[in-house]
């Protein structure tokens, strides 16, 4: 039993080159504005530094073995121009001890702004008690209920951040959406 199947006309104003962004649009997509024009706005180092400071809990993100990402919520602490927080053993200093290279990332909002911050990092599982107990970690107090008595180093490689300006908060709705019947298939 041989399977035959038959060539679709291309479609008229579709691109059939290879290197098309999107062989599905019918004409090439808009021009973007730049992001300053967008109002987001990029961060100073210094500010950076000011916004990571002020927030409790950031995301570390590490590789696993296979190239997938995977990402762990950290309480830490800043010290020296360096990242500290506590770990338990585990996923997260197994992925540390196979790869150093970290993205920690920050984010939050005030009454004007959203902001982000990443810092692209090297991590270091800490041995000398005399830097651990210089670093301030030892008093970082953590979400977790588990003991957490590894201590690691991230020092920066990169530290970016932008904010831009939070849109109106939408109003609410006056009615409700109307129900969609559904019926169940025809057997």
């Amino acid at each position: 039993m041989s399977v035959q199947t038959t060539a679709r006309p291309t479609p008229v104003g579709v691109r059939t080159d290879d290197e098309a962004a999107n062989p599905y649009l019918a004409s090439p997509a808009p021009e973007q504005p730049s992001p300053a024009a967008l109002g987001v706005e990029e961060l100073s180092t210094g500010e950076c530094w000011r916004l990571v400071e002020s927030t409790p809990l950031a995301r570390l993100a590490v590789s696993t073995p296979d190239g997938q990402p995977d990402v762990f919520p950290i309480n830490f602490t800043v010290h020296a121009g360096r990242i500290y927080f506590r770990s338990a053993p585990g996923t997260k200093l197994r992925r540390l001890s196979e790869d150093a290279s970290v993205a920690f990332e920050v984010d939050g909002a005030d009454e004007r702004f959203h902001w982000s911050v990443v810092i692209h990092a090297e991590a270091e599982r800490m041995d000398s008690d005399d830097d651990i107990v210089a670093s301030g970690v030892l008093g970082l107090a953590t979400a977790s209920p588990t003991a957490k008595n590894d201590y690691v180093s991230l020092t920066p490689v990169t530290v970016t951040g932008r904010r831009f300006r939070r849109r109106p908060e939408r109003a609410a709705h006056d009615t409700k959406p109307v129900v969609i019947p559904h019926r169940a298939p025809l057997r």
